[in-house]
Formats: structure tokens, sequence, C-alpha cells
């Protein structure tokens, strides 16, 4: 129904049939444009509440508490039955690999991608940095090497690369002790605070991007 009659009739109407009249509206956009996310991960993800912190959304966390990049792999059968037509998949594995010193997680890394933008073609993967750590026997340029190759991964399979690892650093490259526990791994109420934002800066950037679109 056109708007500008619903207006028009509205001021001609008793308050009943008006207010029948403006249910008519269409809902606003943040409303209408609600989104199916799904956050896929070990324990960095599954110790956040992100339905919580993203109301609006459908959000599915599929993060489980130790588990490495080749466990991903093994049940990412079991994570596609789970999934149903998501909107963005966001993706952050690799730290119980590189916390036990196993650096070569590209391979497996490589084949998550592959599988998950083969099977949702219509849904946007993003691919998370991993974090910074505050742990003795990590060298964290370690993780900005395989940082790097992710971000390459993202771009060979046309998927997004979500950089969250600048944001846990300071101008010296040191982690950021606000934003870790004392075991200098999992989060602190304020990474992931710093987590989500970045998240949420990047759903606003889409939801631009489709009202640019629409008009």
């Amino acid at each position: 129904m056109d708007e500008a009659f619903i207006a028009f009739a509205a001021l001609f109407l008793r308050p009943p049939c008006a207010a029948f009249l403006h249910a008519l509206r269409p809902l606003p956009s943040a409303i209408t444009m609600s989104k199916n996310l799904v956050f896929i991960g070990d324990s960095l993800t599954e110790y956040f509440d992100w339905q919580k912190r993203f109301p609006s959304h459908k959000v599915t966390n599929l993060g489980i508490s130790g588990e490495p990049v080749e466990g991903l792999l093994n049940r990412l059968d079991r994570v596609r039955s789970r999934i149903n037509d998501p909107d963005i998949i966001f993706v952050m594995t690799g730290i119980n690999n590189i916390a036990m010193e196993q650096y070569d997680i590209s391979g497996d890394y490589k084949e998550i991608a592959s599988k998950l933008t083969s099977w949702f073609k219509n849904s946007k993967i993003v691919i998370q940095s991993v974090l910074p750590v505050r742990l003795e026997w990590i060298d964290n340029n370690v993780i900005k090497d395989i940082n790097r190759y992710l971000k390459k991964i993202a771009g060979e399979f046309s998927a997004e690369y979500l950089d969250v690892y600048g944001l846990f650093i300071d101008p010296q490259g040191n982690p950021r002790r606000e934003n870790l526990l004392d075991d200098g791994v999992h989060l602190s109420d304020k990474g992931y605070h710093v987590w989500a934002d970045e998240v949420e800066r990047l759903l606003k950037k889409h939801k631009k991007h489709l009202d640019t679109d629409k008009s």
C-alpha cells in the first residue's frame, strides 16, 4: 500500500482506523535488516554471548573450547547441518595450535575456507585474524605471519578478512594486558568488547552497502 495514501487517509479517519493504517507502514530498516549470524571457533568464540551482544540478529554460536584447526575441519559437516540459511559466518580458529607450538595450520584452514565458501555461496564468510597472546614461549610475530596467510586465503576464496589482531596490541606491538585474562590467552570483558565492536562495524558496513544498492 502506498505510504502517501496511508498518510492522507489517516487525516480523515477516526483514531482506531488511523492507527490501523499506521500499522501498515513499512518497518524500520533496523528491523528488516536483521541478519542470521554464525560464529565458529574455539573457546574464544564459545565463551561470549554473541546473541546478547547482537539482539536484533539471530545468532548461532558454534564455538568449542580447546578445539584446534584440524578439529574444526573434522566437524565441519556437523557444523553445516546446524546452519540454516546464514547471512554471515565468522570464523576464528588457530590459537590452540599455536599454544602447542603447531604453526603449520595453513592447509587445514584453506580447506575450511574452501568448504564454507562452496557450501554457502550466498553467504559472506569472514575469516578473522588470530589474536595475540601473552605466553613466554610464543613469539607474536609468528601469529602475525599466520594472519598474513589467512588474509591471502580470504582473498583466494572471495571471503572477507577481519583484522582484530591490530586492535589487541599497543603502539609498540605488545598485547594489551587489559584485553586478556591472566592466562595470557583468553579474553577479558574489555577484550570481548573490542572484538564485538569490530564485528559491529563490519555489520554496519554491509548494511550501508545493501542500502546503497537499493537506492
